[in-house]
């Protein structure tokens, strides 16, 4: 059992109560907006915080990690290509599971059982001056890194950590940009709602925000949602989010990333993810023999 395991348990209960995956549901609104599946972040959420994880935990960016995730896969991107995945190893090229598919089942029965303790839990990607943890992305041998989404947390200290957020930010940015400029980056920045009762500190955290997007070799997409502690334990997307900018929206973001993934890809790249783009709400492609937890 790994850090993300109830994480794993939580969305497989989420989809199976629903009697769907992410994969399979629709993604796209009428108007070209996601759909996104706020009550499953706000169950991960509450799960990383009810088991008495604190905030600097780690628990709770790890939630976020893989809502992040389920939320490229349901854009229908490879599912073995995201990270973390849904299942361990959470990262993994997916033309091992190819290899592995094309062995006899004896043979691959026994690789699938060793190759959690060979392949690793973090995705460490090389950029032009050092070698950067990235919290979420696509990948695979062939095509390099073609997303890669940095996610923070903060819920409380505002005044004193923003500034040292921003300047690691921005530098991971550079750093990665710099060696894959075709990567579609992204930075998506979740807040304790209370943030808002500290105008300036609010102010800034949406100002540094938008200026990460600002230069070509930085962010391509960022985004600021606010969440609520309640008292009985439980997380919940904040309605202070109308406060946010609307490009500093998570509909925005995934908008963004999925877009800009597409249009720099090869054309025959991400087949699913181009077809569910064109579909409109409630008619999503059946993806071709996925198994959630294969």
């Amino acid at each position: 059992m790994d850090s993300y395991q109830k994480f794993e348990d939580a969305i497989v209960e989420h989809w199976e109560a629903q009697g769907t995956s992410s994969v399979r549901r629709p993604y796209w609104s009428d108007a070209g907006e996601p759909l996104l599946e706020i009550p499953l972040l706000e169950k991960l959420l509450t799960v990383a915080v009810r088991d008495g994880s604190s905030a600097q935990s780690g628990s709770l960016a790890k939630a976020l990690d893989m809502w992040v995730a389920e939320e490229l896969r349901a854009a229908g991107f490879d599912a073995q290509s995201v990270w973390p995945r849904l299942v361990r190893p959470r990262v993994l090229d997916p033309s091992v599971l190819r290899f592995i598919g094309s062995l006899d089942a004896r043979t691959a029965e026994k690789c699938c059982e060793v190759l959690p303790r060979f392949a690793s839990a973090n995705a460490n990607v090389l950029g032009s001056t050092y070698c950067k943890q990235v919290d979420v992305g696509l990948s695979s041998w062939m095509t390099g890194p073609e997303i890669l989404i940095s996610t923070k947390t903060m819920s409380s200290a505002f005044g004193k950590n923003l500034a040292n957020r921003f300047e690691e930010a921005y530098g991971d940015a550079k750093n990665l940009k710099g060696r894959h400029p075709l990567a579609t980056l992204g930075f998506f920045f979740l807040l304790n709602s209370s943030i808002v009762d500290e105008p300036r500190n609010f102010s800034k955290a949406i100002t540094m925000l938008q200026k990460l997007r600002v230069e070509d070799d930085a962010y391509d997409a960022t985004c600021l949602m606010l969440v609520d502690w309640e008292e009985d334990g439980r997380l919940a997307i904040s309605p202070l989010n109308e406060k946010v900018p609307e490009g500093l929206s998570a509909t925005s973001f995934f908008r963004e990333i999925v877009d800009l993934t597409l249009l720099r890809g090869a054309p025959e790249s991400h087949e699913l993810a181009r077809e569910k783009r064109r579909l409109l709400q409630g008619s999503a492609l059946e993806p071709p023999g996925w198994d959630m937890r294969a």
